[in-house]
């Protein structure tokens, strides 16, 4: 999955990393209870997550096998 953005995405902070599941880049909060990142219909995405502005089209679905994905909209 492309999302318009030729560079490259890290996660070099202690708290962020890419998801296994969806790919995105996320963050874990100060006391690890929720992962903040992880595109809507990731199986990791807290339920009281809703859909926000940040999160147009991008979504996961479980076919998606694109290797090069490059990340996701933030929740």
């Amino acid at each position: 999955m492309s999302l318009g953005y030729s560079g490259s995405f890290t996660a070099e902070k202690d708290r962020e990393f890419f998801c296994d599941t969806c790919s995105a880049r996320c963050t874990r909060s100060v006391n690890g209870d929720l992962e903040y990142g992880h595109l809507i219909g990731c199986p990791h995405r807290p339920d009281q997550f809703t859909k926000g502005t940040a999160d147009s089209a991008y979504k996961y679905t479980p076919d998606e096998t694109d290797a090069d994905s490059d990340g996701g909209a933030s929740a």
